[in-house]
């Protein structure tokens, strides 16, 4: 039948233990030796990062954001680390999406040509004033600010890269 603990009625009769209770401790102790065996690895929490790291890799990236020069000039000619820009593959992970975007705003509607042109020339290692020379007759009046703005996102991709 039913067995009834401190008034309340259990729907497993209660059974005696199985083992002896020193073939529990063997168990136990195995157990025990077992995981002092067991080597320990770093957790990657992802994107749940502590927000002390959330907030060392903002000041981070606020250190290298002032690092780009704001002037065009000096912009286009800060040496950018172009073994770094190749390994980590800014063009094709970072800048064709972001490229993508700014093409739609700027001609409103996708241009997969243009985007995939520009993602080239950067992979080439184009310096920025060709690269506005060759998006002028599409982007016109745009051409230069474009550039400004997908330079300066380079830079900050690779030296980020670079300080990690």
């Amino acid at each position: 039948g039913k067995a009834v603990v401190g008034g309340v009625q259990l729907k497993k009769p209660v059974v005696a233990p199985v083992f002896r209770p020193d073939e529990d401790q063997e168990e136990e102790d195995k157990r025990k030796e077992q995981r002092k065996k067991m080597k320990l690895t770093a957790i990657d929490y992802g994107e749940h990062a502590t927000q002390a790291d959330k907030d060392a890799a903002a000041q981070m990236s606020k250190r290298i954001i002032d690092l780009i020069p704001k002037d065009q000039g000096e912009l286009f000619a800060f040496a950018v680390n172009w073994a770094t820009a190749d390994r980590i593959r800014v063009a094709q992970d970072k800048m064709e999406p972001w490229v993508r975007k700014k093409v739609v705003e700027y001609l409103g509607e996708e241009e997969a040509t243009l985007t995939a042109y520009i993602v080239r020339m950067i992979q080439q290692h184009k310096a920025p004033r060709e690269i506005i020379a060759e998006v002028e007759p599409v982007l016109d009046t745009d051409a230069e600010m474009f550039v400004v703005k997908m330079w300066r996102m380079l830079l900050f991709e690779v030296m980020r890269a670079d300080a990690a």
